[in-house]
């Protein structure tokens, strides 16, 4: 069956019904074509009647890689490729630099940037309302994972009073993905790395944490290429640019594995068949998502081994609260009219380190500050990011139960048997050692009965929730069962004999007596 691509779904005489101001949103999968599409059919318009292009990239690798392609197509007299953090920067040191009324197309690419980016970069609404200010052109927003973007898109074009953004949607189709997998520790990645080594198989690592995939990376650098941001200053050293240099214009990478963190999240692409094994740690979902692109599917026989690592219910709780704490203050702001007196009188002397709430300047009618007056508003993009986390974290807490992350993913990427009504990833079990603890403690029989003699296995199990260890049965019961382990804590009731000081033999209850027993 024919891949629909991005010109197949909008033709020559749509993009000739585009005015100013539209808003156009295109959401398709990785490599359904959307840079051709700017490249050819955009840039095709745009010169016939002397206009250009500005394209908006949110990586600077990603940048690059464009920049070779539109030098080899000759397409540099249309087409303009800058960051948006350039954007961004030339508004807050008014350099004045960058024009936007000048573009016929304003194309944002990975357009979720905006919204994903927010959780640490405070400044994307300031790229976003330029674009949006700007009457003089086309605005193209283009993303695989712009769902939650696109939600946001609609209710600012409603609240805004604007014209209804035209849409443009192909359906994702993950049936690339030959086999899922689930992991939980850090040192199953080194066990992957060492498999894949021996066997000759080529994969790529995206580890959020540029220290963790540095450490991996040092461990076999004869097989590795590493890459982190520039902006990473204590491993940015490590990169060899000239390495990444070839992997942007060739596609490809000639060692076995790429290593590599989210800098490579989007709008890089891999070519190469023998690529089959890709292996993330990453907790946001769109990134995840984006990692999962990075390797461009050639053909029906092209398909990838994934695994991720697990965020336990534990971790989602947690993940859940800190960012309804994140929320908290901007969340009053709205309940209580916008009333910077309330805020105040609510949070006396605080502001808000989240920076979802920023200060900014009054205007009057005529767009003139007024002097001497601030007030309060919201990083919309950052709220709405926040809003859609809590969303997305609770549907794993309340509609999967156990392992939510892992069914929410796979049922997303179309690992979920209707028939049987069975989820059918695969996870693998690396508590070996607890396990054989486990086994001995039920062999010996061991019963635990007060709080201090507990303290082992609780450290063995090492389960934590905002850093620290957990210590109730029914919730080590819950990590056990989300570990797949087949042993659990029985509290019970009993009593022991014991002689006291004066040799009277006497019993004492224990109420909350703990041991474990096969499940």
């Amino acid at each position: 069956m024919k891949k629909i691509r991005v010109t197949d779904l909008i033709k020559k005489e749509d993009v000739e019904k585009w005015k100013p101001r539209d808003n156009i949103l295109i959401a398709s999968p990785m490599g359904a074509g959307k840079s051709y599409f700017c490249k050819n059919t955009l840039y095709d318009m745009a010169k016939s009647v002397n206009g250009k292009i500005l394209m908006l990239i949110h990586r600077s690798n990603c940048v690059e890689q464009f920049q070779y392609e539109i030098e080899a197509d000759g397409k540099v007299d249309v087409i303009e490729v800058i960051t948006y953090q350039s954007l961004e920067y030339s508004v807050l040191h008014n350099t004045n630099k960058f024009d936007l009324s000048k573009y016929m197309f304003v194309v944002c690419d990975e357009f979720h940037y905006f919204f994903n980016d927010s959780s640490f970069n405070n400044k994307t609404a300031i790229s976003f309302n330029m674009i949006m200010s700007n009457t003089e052109s086309v605005h193209v927003f283009m993303s695989a994972t712009g769902d939650h973007m696109a939600r946001y898109m609609r209710k600012y074009i409603k609240d805004n009073g604007l014209e209804k953004a035209i849409e443009y949607e192909i359906p994702f189709d993950f049936s690339f993905i030959q086999q899922l997998t689930f992991f939980h520790k850090d040192k199953t990645m080194e066990e992957f790395l060492k498999e894949g080594v021996a066997k000759g198989d080529k994969g790529i690592f995206f580890i959020q944490s540029a220290e963790k995939a540095y450490k991996l990376y040092s461990k076999y650098k004869k097989y590795c290429v590493f890459n982190c941001s520039a902006n990473n200053r204590k491993y940015y050293e490590y990169v060899d640019r000239n390495k990444i240099k070839d992997i942007l214009i060739n596609q490809r990478f000639n060692e076995q594995f790429l290593i590599t963190t989210s800098c490579f999240d989007a709008g890089i692409n891999i070519i190469d068949t023998d690529v089959k094994h890709i292996v993330i740690d990453i907790v946001d979902i769109g990134s995840l998502i984006q990692c999962i692109g990075r390797k461009r599917i050639q053909n029906e026989d092209d398909k990838l081994n994934i695994y991720i690592k697990i965020i336990n219910n534990q971790k989602l709780a947690g993940l859940k609260r800190t960012m309804e704490k994140k929320i908290e203050m901007a969340d009053f702001y709205m309940d209580n009219g916008y009333s910077v007196d309330k805020l105040i009188e609510k949070y006396p002397m605080q502001n808000d380190i989240n920076n979802i709430l920023y200060d900014d300047l009054v205007y009057d009618q005529n767009g003139n500050v007024i002097p001497n007056s601030y007030t309060k508003r919201i990083n919309e993009p950052m709220y709405f990011k926040k809003k859609e986390d809590i969303a997305d974290y609770s549907i794993m807490l309340k509609k999967f139960d156990t392992f939510g992350y892992c069914k929410y993913l796979a049922l997303m990427f179309g690992f979920y048997d209707e028939g049987t009504g069975r989820f059918t990833y695969r996870m693998i079990n690396e508590d070996y050692e607890l396990n054989s603890y486990l086994q001995k403690m039920v062999k010996d029989e061991v019963v635990l009965l007060q709080l201090k003699d507990r303290s082992e296995l609780i450290k063995k199990i090492n389960a934590k929730q905002d850093g620290k260890l957990l210590k109730k049965a029914d919730t080590l019961n819950k990590i056990l069962e989300e570990r797949e382990i087949d042993y659990r804590i029985k509290e019970f009731e009993t009593t022991r004999n014991y002689t006291d000081e004066n040799g009277n033999k006497k019993k004492k209850k224990y109420k909350s007596a703990w041991k474990v027993v096969p499940f």
